[in-house]
């Protein structure tokens, strides 16, 4: 059974248009054990032109766990389209001290991963109440 537990929101004035920037963060957790850490990030008022983007950082978690057992897997949220792998190599959690790696999109799509990962992202998409506004923006 998968449960979500929301962490924390950050807010920033993006770089571009000055609007703000809003991260939300937390875990994944699976039959009690942490499975994943989630990252989503917009702007608003312009989710339907950059969309969404959502970085899963995934892996063993707890004691005695680090960053060599997980890795990122990131994808972007368009209105139009709905979920896609990207290459999490050009994403921040790709710089993050808590994964050794960033995979490529190659290397999930088509993959056994990728089931878990979209598992993972419709959790996170269907029960973390703060992102309820991405689907609203448009």
């Amino acid at each position: 059974m998968w449960e979500l537990e929301p962490g924390e929101t950050h807010d920033l004035e993006c770089e571009c248009c000055g609007q703000r920037s809003r991260t939300v963060d937390g875990f994944l957790h699976e039959d009690g054990a942490t499975r994943a850490a989630y990252l989503v990030q917009w702007t608003d008022g312009h989710v339907s032109e950059h969309g969404a983007n959502v970085d899963l950082i995934i892996g063993r978690w707890g004691e005695g766990a680090g960053p060599d057992e997980r890795f990122v897997v990131s994808l972007v949220y368009h209105q139009e389209t709905g979920f896609t792998v990207i290459d999490a190599l050009a994403r921040p959690a790709a710089e993050s001290s808590l994964a050794a790696r960033a995979l490529a999109r190659k290397d999930v799509i088509g993959s056994d991963l990728a089931a878990d990962v979209f598992a993972m992202v419709d959790l996170v998409w269907c029960h973390d109440a703060r992102i309820a506004e991405i689907a609203e923006a448009g």
